[in-house]
């Protein structure tokens, strides 16, 4: 029955199936589902925080326990140096996560729960209620909705590729024409590095459905080598770095296309010259771009954020190297919702030890 069924993780044809009809009789219903919000169950941000620009919000997610869990989402304004303004919204695809990141908040939660596809779509749409909420004005036409938000990107709570089906689904349905639209160009996949998922991904890409290869991929490095990335990344000790940068290089990306690299600098540990030459060395076979993103506190955290001269130091080093790479302006850091920085600490649960195999076949 369609009332047993989470209808916001459902594409047009699954829809039509689920109420028993034909996709064209069913069009109009699920456009003003997805469109206008009409029959959609969308719950209230259990919480709801601002500043200057950024809004990041919770909802209730899985079981309905006590204490509730919580996915969380940030809503980032954007600009560009021609003066155009949008937003991005950072979506979960887990509460909490089991990768185990040292440096990141919600890897010290634990995973406790995976999200649905219809948990990570409904993240779109209470975003659009709150952005026209706040007077962002619904226009006729249906792309973007007259929201602003043009982009959705998987950095947020959880590792996409450790949830991979719920991922894909949830994609299908943000790019589905008929409801959301959202093209496969605006939607960002940031990963670990988990070299399964990038190879289950790069199947779906060579298969041709929906354009996959157009889908945009983000891969935290955050360390040149393995030793360091050890620490940092528990993923690294089953799937290392030259692994991965073989995956990568595999990875069948649209023309034109580069995939980001994104690498958090940490005081200390991994913001030194030679750390940039190595990093530099590692993606030169790549077409890639990389993104610094200088480390943000966390509550009781040992690391501690790289000064503004050592990140430009490091930044030029790369340049110099002849590495495309851009700073990230750190944005949501007084609502907690900068990277990094997602998770409630008092829903964290004993962490299991990671394990993933050191196989990389398919």
């Amino acid at each position: 029955m369609l009332a047993d069924i989470d209808v916001l993780g459902l594409t047009l044809a699954e829809y039509a199936d689920a109420r028993r009809t034909h996709p064209q009789a069913a069009r109009s219903a699920y456009g003003k589902l997805m469109r206008s919000g009409i029959g959609a169950q969308l719950p209230a941000p259990t919480r709801c925080a601002a500043h200057a620009g950024v809004t990041k919000f919770c909802l209730p997610a899985g079981p309905r326990t006590t204490p509730v869990l919580e996915s969380e989402s940030v809503i980032i304004p954007m600009h560009s140096y021609r003066g155009s303004n949008w937003y991005t919204l950072c979506v979960s695809s887990q509460v909490g996560c089991r990768m185990g990141c040292t440096f990141c908040e919600t890897g010290r939660m634990g995973l406790l729960h995976n999200l649905t596809a219809g948990e990570i779509v409904r993240q779109r749409l209470v975003a659009r209620q709150l952005m026209w909420a706040n007077g962002a004005v619904p226009q006729r036409t249906f792309r973007y909705f007259g929201d602003g938000i043009q982009n959705v990107v998987f950095m947020g709570m959880g590792e996409p590729f450790d949830n991979f089906e719920a991922l894909v689904q949830a994609i299908r349905v943000l790019n589905e024409p008929t409801g959301l639209a959202m093209p496969l160009t605006h939607i960002t996949v940031s990963t670990v590095g988990r070299i399964d998922g990038l190879r289950r991904l790069a199947a779906l890409a060579r298969g041709g459905d929906r354009d996959w290869h157009n889908l945009r991929l983000a891969v935290s490095l955050n360390a040149p080598d393995d030793r360091l990335r050890d620490q940092l990344m528990p993923i690294n000790k089953g799937m290392p770095l030259a692994a991965l940068q073989a995956a990568l290089r595999e990875f069948p990306l649209a023309r034109r296309a580069r995939l980001l690299i994104e690498y958090v600098l940490i005081k200390g540990v991994n913001d030194s010259l030679e750390h940039a030459d190595r990093v530099a060395a590692w993606c030169e076979p790549l077409p890639c771009v990389v993104n610094l993103i200088p480390y943000n506190p966390q509550r009781d955290a040992a690391y501690a954020p790289p000064e503004g001269a050592t990140m430009l130091a490091f930044l030029r080093r790369l340049r110099t190297r002849g590495i495309f790479v851009k700073r990230r302006v750190t944005q949501g850091c007084n609502v907690m919702g900068a990277c990094g920085q997602l998770g409630n600490p008092t829903r964290a649960v004993s962490r299991p030890t990671l394990s993933i195999s050191s196989h990389h076949g398919p």
